[in-house]
């Protein structure tokens, strides 16, 4: 009986996403047609107050928006628009309108009228230091390469973790390690991925100025999805425009404006297993000022034992438009994190009660860490004020200057080493870059510099609480990057783009511990401290790389909305301290470190190769990438339960190719209302990885970390502004290994969710979200290894499945949410 049950809904899965891609246009039959778009210049940028007039019947007609936005109620058949502006060449284009064509958005491209006085050149683009959300769409199409933006609505959406923000981003594979917004792992094209827990490999930003801190690292869990306006995601090298080079490439997390978004906003969420949210924003705009403010908070107690977790986020900005040459942002964040972390379980102990947490070792049983007695977690407070600039220097040049300063007290207690660190950190940085523009061509130059100090102290874990310490160190991190990209338009076909990246980073780690002679540990066993004597593991290490890329866009279709795209680049990342400095337990995983170490790595750099295609439409849409990564010196980390080991090493040659697919469809609308605004909705991410040493002692083996195949889904029928209920599921339909010798695999599984929900009613709206709703035991995660080995024990019964490996995916789930909005 449950296997067929199990069969009927693999077989469902399959059809679905089968059916996104296979499913034909149908509509009903209306008098009119609403069409849209945007009139840009050359340079792509909004053009408000142009005129648009249907040519056969010129009482239709309407004006462009701030954003360059229109919108016109057309009858089938042939229509001509015609476009003015008292700046612009007059354009006319006649469009083909049919029910069942999918085509109702139009790019219009017109050309200015130059003026020349005194060498000055009339020009009519927008200054402004953050874009609106219609302007980075458009910024991503020139982008000859894989990138995604992925908009909150947080009145209809869940957005407690990253997971639920980007859900359905093509490339973008989360596995979420405690059920909430805590420590995810969040790999794109597999970079950082074997970081435990992930702190590394991914570029992360607010509002285009970075949130990592100076040696690269992140805590990911300060960084709330409830709170943005939308989210970017820009995959590898084309994230060199913000100065970044690691092989993930970026994600941006772009705020509300009390420009872009003014009125007042309440949210309440409540849920299963203790769950509850509250947000509010508040956004105002007078004259040339604007600001906004956002608080977010939210508990919950966990499915697990020891799982609570609680944040809270306040975020603010202020902007002033000085005059139409300059224009200026300041940004004010305070993040605060404290979560429990419940650890792995065997597979045996995660299907009987995955509720449960390992008490440590019952031999011939079970062995892992000791979660009940070492009680791991992590507290975590972020502070930032930031500001942006931007100029016009003449009609053709723009310049945005950023200035940064980040604080951080951070204590971390890992579940396998028997320690805390406490970290206190300063992080200051500065971004300036500049924009020429030209009839056909764009030049962009631009300089990130990041100075930080971290002072970390390891501490003795003794029952969950910081005990004696011993080790102190000043870890100093900097960094200087220089960037260029050069995109020239040959026609409006046909674009080609070139970027070149100098980086030099250095990673400075001095021991300042007073008495190296007289380093403490302790025995769980024996309940007496010791002494260990440990050298100064004081290091100094520098690292270069120049980083070129070279891509180009082809535009086709009937308005040149269909893109085909294609690179070829280079990624750099350098180690971060939490790779090269570090404890170790040795051979006694009861007693805490008795041994430091500080290790030389190599940067880790790769070539990469990437073709693909994207299409926006109202009625279908893909967007497609197709890559192959030659990685040199891969850094992987080792983690052993049996020896405690936690170090990284260079790996040196491994490949990381796959397939990043996400597309869209709506086969049906006017399905029960006549006038066709409601619609059923397919959406689909397919994300294949295939990670594997091409050299070594693991030559031909998978990469442990990534599933080879990750999917989402979803249907959902809606009635835009009324209601919507939709079916959404995730699968991992083929085992993925957890080690890097292919020993030991995670399970397959798919687990199926429904919300619903409705929308804009008086101004309120509420939603219904369940997740797991089969209420599945499944393993999400799991702690990635090196090679897994055997406690040298008398039990012969004693198999690796006997150790703890696998993070239990959270139960079935409810959440409801009711929000209150007043523009």
């Amino acid at each position: 009986m449950i296997s067929g049950i199990r069969t009927s809904l693999s077989l469902w899965l399959a059809s679905m996403f089968i059916t996104v891609i296979c499913v034909g246009n149908s509509g009903s039959i209306q008098q009119s047609i609403y069409i849209e778009g945007h009139v840009l210049t050359e340079n792509l940028q909004p053009i408000p107050n142009v005129s648009v007039v249907l040519k056969q019947n010129q009482k239709i007609k309407t004006k462009t928006d701030a954003d360059g936005h229109f919108a016109l109620a057309v009858i089938s058949g042939q229509n001509t628009l015609v476009f003015t502006h008292t700046s612009y060449d007059l354009f006319e284009t006649t469009v083909n309108i049919h029910h069942d064509i999918d085509k109702r958005h139009y790019n219009i491209y017109l050309k200015e009228k130059r003026i020349e006085l005194q060498e000055v050149i009339v020009s009519h683009h927008t200054l402004s230091s953050n874009q609106p959300i219609e302007k980075i769409k458009m910024e991503h199409k020139q982008i000859a390469g894989g990138t995604s933006v992925a908009v909150m609505t947080p009145e209809v959406q869940r957005l407690e973790t990253i997971k639920d923000a980007l859900k359905y981003e093509p490339g973008v594979v989360i596995q979420e390690l405690f059920g909430a917004n805590d420590q995810p792992r969040l790999s794109i094209r597999g970079s950082g991925i074997q970081s435990n827990p992930q702190r590394r490999g991914v570029y992360l930003l607010q509002d285009g100025i970075p949130t990592n801190f100076a040696d690269g690292s992140f805590i990911i869990g300060v960084m709330d999805p409830a709170v943005s306006e939308s989210i970017e995601v820009y995959k590898g090298a084309n994230a060199l425009r913000y100065g970044a080079s690691t092989l993930g490439g970026a994600v941006n997390f772009n705020s509300r404006t009390g420009r872009h978004s003014p009125g007042i906003q309440v949210k309440a969420e409540a849920g299963s297993y203790g769950y509850g949210q509250l947000n509010a924003f508040l956004g105002d705009a007078w004259e040339d000022k604007d600001a906004f403010l956002s608080i977010s908070t939210s508990r919950q107690d966990g499915f697990r034992q020891h799982n609570q977790n609680r944040k809270l986020n306040i975020a603010g900005n202020f902007g002033y438009r000085i005059s139409p040459n300059i224009d200026n942002r300041t940004y004010l964040n305070y993040s605060y994190i404290h979560f429990d972390v419940p650890g792995p379980l065997t597979m045996s102990m995660l299907r009987d009660d995955p509720s449960q947490i390992n008490t440590g070792i019952a031999l011939p049983y079970y062995m892992g860490p000791n979660i009940a007695r070492d009680k791991p977690g992590r507290e975590a407070a972020v502070i930032r004020i930031a500001n942006r600039t931007a100029f016009r220097l003449s009609a053709q040049t723009d310049l945005t200057a950023s200035l940064y300063y980040q604080y951080i007290d951070d204590r971390f207690a890992f579940p396998i080493v028997l320690s805390t660190n406490r970290s206190f950190g300063n992080d200051y940085g500065l971004s300036i870059q500049t924009v020429h523009r030209r009839h056909n061509a764009t030049l962009t130059a631009g300089l990130l510099a990041s100075s930080g100090r971290i002072d970390r102290h390891g501490h003795i874990n003794r029952d969950g609480l910081d005990s004696y310490m011993f080790s102190k160190d000043k870890l100093n991190a900097l960094n200087l990057t220089l960037y260029t990209e050069y995109a020239h338009r040959f026609s409006d076909r046909f674009h080609l783009i070139g970027n070149l990246q100098a980086v030099t980073n250095e990673r400075n780690s001095k021991d300042v511990f007073r008495n190296p002679e007289l380093r403490p540990w302790y025995s769980h066993s024996s309940h007496k401290y010791r002494y260990f004597h440990s050298e100064d593991i004081s290091l100094d290490q520098r690292y270069f790389a120049f980083n070129p890329r070279i891509g180009a866009i082809y535009n086709t279709g009937n308005n040149n909305d269909i893109q085909f795209f294609g690179n070829i680049s280079r990624s750099y990342e350098p180690p971060t301290f939490d790779e090269l400095v570090g404890t170790k337990v040795g051979s006694n995983i009861n007693t805490s470190p008795k041994e430091l170490f500080a290790v030389k790595l190599d940067k880790q750099s790769s070539y990469t190769a990437e073709l693909g295609s994207r299409h926006e439409g109202t009625r279908y849409g893909w967007n497609i990438s197709l890559y192959h990564s030659w990685v040199k010196n891969e850094l992987l980390e080792v983690k052993d339960f049996v020896l405690g080991v936690k170090q990284t090493k260079n790996y040196p040659n491994t490949i990381h190719q796959g397939v990043e697919a996400g597309l869209m469809a709506v086969p049906i609308q006017g399905l029960l209302d006549v006038s066709g605004k409601d619609l059923l909705m397919l959406r689909a991410m397919y994300t294949f990885s295939n990670f594997y040493f091409n050299t070594g002692e693991y030559k031909g083996n998978k990469l442990a970390g990534v599933p080879p195949h990750y999917l989402t889904g979803s249907v959902e029928y809606s009635y835009p502004g009324k209601f919507f209920v939709s079916l959404n599921a995730e699968s991992q339909p083929q085992k993925a290994p957890i080690d890097h010798s292919n020993t030991v695999y995670q399970p397959t599984y798919t687990v199926f969710g429904l919300r619903l929900g409705v929308e804009g009613w008086k101004n309120f709206s509420f939603y219904i979200d369940g997740k797991n709703i089969l209420n599945k035991s499944y393993a999400s995660s799991y702690v990635i290894s090196d090679q897994i080995l055997l406690p040298p024990i008398p039990f012969p019964q004693f198999t690796v499945d006997n150790l703890a490996f696998f993070m239990p995916g959270q139960k079935r789930a409810i959440y409801v949410g009711l929000s209150y909005t007043l523009k």
